[in-house]
């Protein structure tokens, strides 16, 4: 469980069904909970989860023919992966410089460098790069784990920034070795379930329908739980309370 903050509110997360202490915050945020939290603002929310309580010859064979081939061919050509469990300021800062040139490029806000950096001090936060054959960063991925489970929070690789054809398909083919790795190397630490953190549920968005056919091609189960939302102080109660008024306000349009 972490704290940090947001829109000038205190809140408090926590985490796959783990007690959640309510003090010294405004919001408390229940994420991934099997159920919806009595009293808040709840809402369903759907992800992949693949199981990692079996062997890395398992966990590969799951995966398509693309997926598989992309990430042996990656390593042929080089492609290397590094990871810190415990990042210390210097990768911290070189994920949030990356970050922030992916997001510009994409159109997506800056990252919450507070509950990221929340989350390095309660040691649940893992880094992970891909590199090629030269050293030169391709892709990150920023995960955090708590009770048994490991979720993709960010993954981040700059193809935008090249017109080379080539090099796009060489970050693709390097991201989904690296998330192989990533299993590998999180079946080690003893996590049972790595969470890809999030399922587009819909038929409308084609992008994230597309991002939805990357995930799949890994295997897993799609699995539904609840994020929530409760407010402990007047201010967190009103915004909670906005919060649920632009969601009914955006499921009409």
């Amino acid at each position: 469980m972490i704290t940090y903050s947001k829109k000038g509110l205190r809140v408090a997360e926590a985490y796959y069904d783990e007690p959640a202490i309510q003090s010294g915050a405004d919001v408390l945020r229940c994420l991934n909970y099997a159920q919806p939290i009595h009293g808040g603002n709840s809402q369903a929310f759907h992800t992949i989860h693949i199981d990692l309580c079996r062997t890395p010859e398992e966990i590969f064979a799951e995966m398509n023919s693309t997926t598989r081939n992309d990430s042996r061919r990656a390593e042929r050509e080089g492609v290397t992966c590094e990871a810190q469990s415990q990042p210390g300021d210097a990768w911290l800062n070189e994920f949030f410089a990356f970050f922030e040139e992916f997001a510009a490029a994409k159109g997506l806000p800056s990252p919450n460098r507070d509950r990221i950096t929340g989350m390095r001090d309660a040691g649940i936060l893992d880094l992970s790069r891909a590199l090629d054959a030269d050293g030169n960063v391709l892709v990150w991925h920023c995960q955090y784990g708590a009770q048994a489970r490991i979720r993709l929070l960010h993954s981040a690789s700059l193809f935008r920034h090249t017109e080379d054809k080539e090099r796009i398909r060489l970050i693709s083919r390097a991201n989904r070795f690296l998330h192989y790795r990533d299993m590998v190397r999180f079946r080690e630490s003893g996590f049972a379930i790595y969470d890809f953190g999030g399922w587009y549920a819909g038929q409308d968005d084609e992008e994230k329908l597309r991002i939805n056919k990357f995930k799949e091609s890994f295997g897993g189960q799609v699995v539904r739980v609840f994020n929530s939302d409760r407010g402990l102080t007047m201010k967190g109660v009103l915004a909670v309370y906005a919060r649920q008024a632009l969601d009914r306000l955006r499921g009409q349009e």
